[in-house]
Parts: structure tokens; C-alpha cells; sequence
């Protein structure tokens, strides 16, 4: 542990982006909490009435990353037991592929502007 840099700066530094992208995994949450059939709905009209939450964080999220999510999805057998599952780990990947893929100054910006800080 000698070779550790650690600096009160930094160490802040460090937890507000853990803070940072702990809350826009929270708000992104209410994406994983719909059902697969609520979801699929979602995706394939982009904006559902019942859903108004869902369907606005649906449509924040970048077009790469959801097209990313229809392409991995259409590869499996619908059939299939673990179809379910899978979607899912997609689903879960489509969030956390969105968030890291953000800079700093993005993120913090999201952050700010969906937790209403501003």
C-alpha cells in the first residue's frame, strides 16, 4: 500500500464520482424494474402513455446504445428458457454501457440536471 496515491483532493474527487454514478444508476432503475413485455413495448415504440417516466428515460439514453440493445436481443431464440434472463443482462448493459460511456463533466452535468440541482 506504500504505492498508493492518496490525497484528501482526490479521495474526494473519487467519491463524488461514485456518487455521481451511483445516482444515475438510480434513476435509471425504474428501465429495470419494468417487465419484459413492458420493456419490449417500450423499445419498440419509443414512448408508452402508461409509462411516462420510463418512456423519457428511455428516449435519454443514446440511440447507439439502444440500437446495441435491439441487435443483442434479436440474436436470441425468444423460445429459448433463458430468454428472459438474458434480455435482462442486456437490458443491464444497455444502462451501464450509456453511463460509462458519458465524460465527467456529462455525468456530473445528467446528474445534476435529473436530480434537479441545478
Amino acid at each position: 500500500m506504500k504505492q498508493v496515491f492518496s490525497h484528501p483532493d482526490v479521495e474526494q474527487l473519487e467519491l463524488q464520482g461514485y456518487r455521481v454514478i451511483s445516482g444515475l444508476l438510480d434513476i435509471y432503475q425504474p428501465l429495470l424494474k419494468l417487465s419484459l413485455e413492458d420493456f419490449s413495448e417500450l423499445v419498440a415504440q419509443e414512448r408508452v402513455r402508461r409509462l411516462p417516466i420510463a418512456s423519457r428515460l428511455y428516449q435519454k439514453l443514446s440511440t447507439r446504445h439502444r440500437l446495441a440493445y435491439v441487435e443483442a436481443v434479436n440474436k436470441l431464440a425468444r423460445t429459448a428458457p433463458e430468454f428472459a434472463l438474458m434480455e435482462y443482462y442486456y437490458r443491464c448493459r444497455l444502462i451501464q454501457d450509456y453511463i460509462s460511456g458519458m465524460t465527467d463533466l456529462y455525468a456530473w452535468d445528467e446528474y445534476r440536471r435529473l436530480m434537479a440541482v441545478e
